[in-house]
């Protein structure tokens, strides 16, 4: 089925009667940026660096505002090129690679990525960190399998897989960065992901993320920094949830997100709680990559 951009944008508008996107977004600019979404990979700095990489690399790219970020053509099969084999690329959308730089991972770090499979942003991490630290990459059992793959081809040494329940992680005040990526209805990067949303649908959904991000920052040692981040638009998702979790813990507080680079966002939707201002929202025509909801918290105390 192809994607009709007239037949989505009515259905952007039906659901705006229940979910107020109108409020804090041009849905029309965010159903066109489908259209000019580019594709991304990440030079794995574990095994070769930008400029070594160019020379030897017979993929065609563009450069993007992160250095080690490139963008590539539609249509080119990036899977099935030696140097994805070789572990020198990931396939990773900008966005996502946005999302766990925003931790800011050094080698001192111990950091737990609650939900890790498939692995993009656990191994963004340890490239960060140069293959030092610790990062503990938690999924479910049965998601694993492409965990371990990526892992193993990118030559990530610095991970320690487990498979805990992440609505009751059974580790506490231990980690010095958490990052949570929850599970969400992926509004920012499905093209027909809102033929299936509704009040209903999302109710679990919430549930799961607030449970999540509980367990992530009862996790964090006192100091500890945590992002939490989606790939939705909806306030329920995001700024709803993590003031639930302000709500809960009084030693939660927002903090900004800082970056090396220049990264297109909006702020996040603090009508009701400033702080959640320091929120970012990456929106696809921002960046022609999937939309991403970040918010940065310390545990302050």
């Amino acid at each position: 089925m192809g994607f009709n951009k007239e037949e989505a944008i009515r259905q952007m508008k039906s659901l705006d009667k229940r979910f107020s996107f109108s409020s804090f977004m041009d849905f029309d600019s965010f159903i066109s940026s489908f259209f000019s979404m580019q594709k991304y990979f990440r030079i794995n700095k574990l095994k070769i660096d930008e400029k070594l990489f160019a020379e030897i690399t017979e993929i065609e790219f563009s450069p993007t505002s992160i250095p080690f970020v490139k963008a590539y053509p539609q249509g080119i099969k990036l899977g099935n090129t030696w140097e994805y084999l070789a572990g020198l690329i990931h396939i990773q959308s900008f966005s996502s690679v946005v999302a766990a730089l925003s931790l800011s991972p050094t080698e001192k770090d111990v950091i737990l990525d609650i939900a890790s499979s498939p692995g993009g942003k656990t191994t963004t991490i340890s490239a960060e960190m140069g293959n030092k630290g610790v990062v503990v990459a938690n999924d479910q059992k049965q998601r694993l399998p492409p965990l371990f793959s990526n892992i193993s081809r990118l030559g990530v040494l610095n991970a320690v897989v487990t498979s805990f329940d992440a609505l009751n992680f059974p580790i506490k005040e231990s980690f010095t960065k958490v990052l949570v990526d929850a599970p969400c209805s992926a509004l920012g990067s499905k093209a027909f992901a809102w033929k299936r949303l509704s009040s209903k649908a999302l109710k679990p959904i919430v549930n799961v993320q607030k449970k999540m991000l509980l367990n992530g920052f009862d996790a964090l040692l006192s100091g500890g920094e945590l992002i939490y981040s989606t790939c939705t638009i909806t306030l329920e998702e995001n700024e709803e949830v993590v003031s639930y979790l302000l709500e809960k813990r009084e030693n939660a507080k927002v903090v900004e997100i800082s970056l090396p680079f220049s990264i297109p966002h909006a702020k996040g939707i603090g009508d009701k709680n400033k702080e959640l201002s320091k929120a970012w929202r990456i929106y696809p025509f921002h960046v022609k990559s999937e939309a991403f909801f970040i918010a940065k918290i310390k545990k302050v105390g």
